[in-house]
């Protein structure tokens, strides 16, 4: 007889709902999956947005060359978009699809496409195009035909299109009847060609890749030469030029020796097009994406394929652009510690005040809080500090040497520790029994606990330790200055000849008491002491521009208002 089990599976109990924009990728399937529209949909999905696709061509191809081409179909194309946007477009207020990146294009996708222009102009959709011309391998993928249709269509209609260097000098010669192959010098040579390209085109902007030339730091020429493992002061030039704002920008970033490099301008355009579909910039959009290509080349162990194999895009992409850019600019504060900074912002002030006075801590003070309604903050506690627990040991997995991570496990076994006797207390005095969550309403975070938590892991998960540490610091600091304010409170209740128990009995009378001794305690002064000097060691020691240090103080300020939402709702429930 065969043996038979169930196996029943809970209802999530914790969902972070969440509103994604969508991109549709039009380009050739890569079977090896590194380039095309595997690496399109790979990259899409790792920045937290929707996927569509209409594959212009399938190919037979790996690491190492391109076995076939087989095209699409114009009448299948023109299915395809149809549906996709018939989906994705018609039918709403503001279109969910948020952009459109091309690939590798053949002569009836640029026709197709040509057609849906107009439709794609009206509902705002921006239109990135990559000219895929060669592999990797060395293939060619867009005849003279397809670039001479492309270049006055698609390209002349587009938001950005991103030409690597050869790439660039094919687009201009295109344009170009008087084509003279441009001298790159020196970087001031560069820019006038992306601003010449760019005025060729028509395009709104470019982006121009410079991993084909890359620079010389010590010499600020193109280097000319071999390029070996050993080769030293290079760096790649990656320049955008703005045409609605008349803007050159140039991102330098250190030149990484591979020949991995299989997909990595498909993947770059994705990036760039899931950053601009989430609402961003360009000028936030383009070097969040050229660190995730970098993330993907460095994060991969052990290389995929016989040739030149593609990248890792499993990794996840940074969000914060100001900490992956180098400072130029130190950050002077005018307080004693950055902690005093920090709560005495204009922008904190206020909130800071209103946390550390909070209502709940007047009405606990003097016994005017029902008991209740403490024990349910108890319990939304206890799921809080599971949380705060998390977030620390992601602190710990980005900190920048082995000490901050052995401190950030002593932080997490001391939180533990105090979940235990959290745990224990309440299950003997009040018989609340954390198994049977599902029983007791309460046992499950509210709304102000579940923002809070959400932020909180948001930002173990999006930003480097500097802004975990900064995002944790309101919890530890705040609750020193209103364990101090509470008990102030608490005394001149007791000296005003009122009726000091008002609401409750003389044991939760006691219980509010310990819970101020707690956090007056000298442990607690000494941990808020600890961790004062443990952020300006953090900050002190590196070196953070203004606008860095204003993202911070946004981070402080949010979280600052979040533990008030979380007083807020013991004291006023929905």
């Amino acid at each position: 007889m065969v043996e038979q089990k169930i196996v029943k599976l809970t209802k999530p109990s914790r969902l972070h709902k969440v509103s994604i924009p969508a991109v549709l990728t039009i380009a050739g399937s890569d079977s090896s999956g590194g380039a095309g529209i595997e690496a399109d949909l790979k990259t899409i999905t790792a920045h937290q947005v929707y996927g569509l696709t209409c594959i212009t061509a399938l190919t037979a191809q790996n690491t190492q060359s391109v076995q076939s081409i087989v095209k699409t179909s114009k009448e299948q194309l023109q299915k395809t978009l149809e549906s996709n946007f018939d989906d994705f477009i018609y039918g709403y207020d503001s279109s969910p699809l948020k952009a459109i990146k091309t690939g590798m294009l053949t002569k009836d996708s640029i026709l197709v496409l040509e057609e849906y222009l107009p439709l794609i102009k009206r509902h705002d959709i921006k239109l990135i195009v990559d000219p895929v011309m060669i592999s990797t391998s060395g293939t060619e993928l867009f005849d003279k035909e397809a670039m001479s249709i492309c270049v006055n269509t698609l390209i002349k209609e587009s938001y950005l299109v991103t030409p690597n260097f050869i790439e660039a000098i094919a687009l201009y010669r295109n344009k170009k009847s008087d084509y003279k192959e441009p001298k790159i010098e020196s970087l001031e040579d560069f820019t006038n060609f992306v601003i010449d390209l760019q005025k060729a085109l028509e395009c709104e902007n470019v982006l121009v890749k410079g991993g084909h030339i890359p620079w010389n730091k010590k010499t600020n020429k193109p280097f000319k030469g071999n390029i070996n493992e050993e080769q030293e002061d290079l760096t790649v030039i990656d320049i955008l030029y703005q045409h609605t704002t008349d803007s050159i920008t140039i991102y330098e970033s250190e030149f990484l020796f591979t020949k991995d490099t299989h997909g990595t301008g498909c993947t770059l355009s994705s990036s760039i097009a899931s950053n601009v579909a989430k609402g961003l910039t360009l000028d936030q959009a383009l070097p969040l994406s050229i660190n995730y290509i970098h993330r993907g080349i460095l994060s991969l162990e052990k290389k995929l394929g016989h040739g030149n194999g593609p990248l890792n895009h499993t990794v996840t992409p940074e969000v914060g652009v100001l900490a992956i850019i180098k400072p130029t600019v130190p950050a002077v504060t005018g307080h004693k510690t950055f902690f005093e900074f920090f709560k005495e912002h204009p922008k904190v002030k206020e909130n800071w005040r209103k946390y550390t006075e909070h209502e709940f801590l007047h009405q606990l003070a003097e016994n005017k809080l029902p008991f209740n309604r403490f024990l349910y903050f108890l319990k939304q506690d206890f799921y809080y500090l599971v949380n705060y627990a998390q977030v620390h040991a992601l602190a710990a997995s980005v900190a920048p040497n082995y000490q901050q991570t052995h401190s950030e496990a002593l932080i997490i076994g001391e939180v533990v520790n105090e979940i235990e006797k959290h745990k224990s207390k309440l299950q003997k005095k009040y018989n609340i029994d954390y198994d049977k969550v599902d029983l007791d309403i309460e046992l499950q975070p509210g709304k102000a606990c579940l923002d809070y938590c959400d932020f909180l892991l948001e930002m173990g998960r999006k930003e480097d330790f500097l802004g975990i540490k900064v995002a944790l610091a309101p919890c530890l600091h705040g609750y020193a200055e209103s364990g101090i304010n509470t008990l102030k409170y608490r005394e001149h209740h007791k000296n005003s000849g009122n009726d000091f128990l008002n609401a409750v009995s003389v044991e939760e009378s006691n219980i509010y008491d310990s819970w101020i001794a707690d956090y007056t305690s000298e442990w607690y002064r000494e941990a808020h002491g600890n961790g004062i000097d443990a952020l300006e060691t953090l900050l002190s020691g590196v070196l953070i521009t203004t606008e860095r240090l204003d993202e911070l103080v946004e981070i402080f300020n949010k979280v600052t208002m979040l533990e008030c939402n979380f007083w807020s709702e013991v004291v006023a429930p929905n």
